[in-house]
């Protein structure tokens, strides 16, 4: 229904460019989110309790890739250049979408724990009940909880190249990774992801503006070409991360890290593009920045694979 919503006001008279090109990025994110969380769903409509671990792996993998998608969506509303009036309407449905989306990760991971030790009915209730926690006011044992997550977040990202951006990129999904080292490899793949998608978009559409130099153009198009290629690894990596097996487990981690690496590879050969003398300074500045950013986050999402795969062994 919102993504409806924003369809219409995207054709809509009277909007700026920038404000249409927000909305119809926004519509693209929630497409992928719809996708992810009808996934969701139908993992969870395939339940075996012989195959419960790979069935809840795909669940968490695929709600974590949805709240990304949104997260980003709603990142896009937060300029100081966009319609007051437009900014607040459709900002607070995309964070209220959002909340929805972590309230049911954390309500699977919940699920995914308590079956583990007890059976569906009372894994219910406790879901059920946890429901409640959710929307009530914060109590002491839940305050606890949030003193937990953020530590662990911190202790994870402390062992990255870049703590601090992995902090600042990460800190809004502590309520949804928990402590859990999968989903904050997970999350910074998802988070990455978007970071190249929306870069690559802005990209292409540089590269077609008038006023540009034959050899800032033929970068441009170069860095699109290997944003592309990133892209495809980093959605192979989140992917893998999806089918994990217990029996496969070193097989799809080397196939996750293998993806992730190509991806920076990619990310590193697009940036040293704009270290040439030539380059326009502003461009180089605004556009070598983003790359550089995409390059440090899949830094991070690769050491938190590893910090996973270490803890897994």
């Amino acid at each position: 229904m919102s993504s409806i919503m924003m369809l219409k006001l995207s054709q809509s008279h009277g909007m700026k460019p920038r404000e249409v090109g927000a909305m119809r990025d926004c519509i693209e994110e929630f497409s992928d989110s719809v996708d992810a969380i009808q996934r969701s769903i139908a993992e969870m409509g395939n339940f075996r309790s012989s195959e419960f671990q790979l069935m809840i792996s795909d669940v968490q993998t695929w709600v974590s890739a949805a709240l990304t998608d949104e997260t980003t969506c709603s990142d896009g509303f937060g300029g100081n250049l966009m319609n007051g009036n437009l900014k607040t309407v459709v900002r607070g449905i995309i964070v209220n979408i959002a909340q929805l989306t972590c309230n049911s990760l954390a309500l699977v991971n919940r699920y995914a724990s308590e079956m583990a030790s007890s059976s569906f009915v009372t894994s219910f209730l406790l879901t059920l009940s946890f429901t409640c926690c959710i929307f009530s006011s914060p109590s002491v044992a839940r305050n606890d909880a949030q003193k937990t997550n953020n530590e662990f977040m911190k202790t994870s990202c402390s062992a990255t190249t870049y703590p601090k951006l992995c902090l600042a990129s990460l800190s809004s999904h502590a309520g949804a990774i928990q402590t859990s080292p999968k989903l904050m490899a997970c999350a910074a793949l998802n988070v990455t992801l978007a970071s190249a998608k929306s870069t690559s978009t802005m990209m292409s559409k540089l590269s077609h503006s008038h006023g540009m130099e034959p050899k800032e153009v033929g970068a441009m198009r170069d860095c699109v070409e290997e944003l592309s290629d990133s892209v495809y690894e980093l959605k192979r990596s989140i992917a893998e991360m999806g089918r994990f097996k217990s029996s496969d487990f070193q097989l799809m981690i080397s196939d996750v890290q293998t993806w992730a690496s190509a991806a920076l590879t990619d990310e590193t050969t697009c940036s040293d593009g704009f270290e040439e003398n030539g380059m326009n300074g502003k461009l180089k500045t605004i556009v070598g920045g983003r790359i550089v950013k995409i390059a440090q986050l899949t830094s991070n999402a690769l050491a938190l694979i590893n910090i996973y795969a270490s803890v897994h062994d």
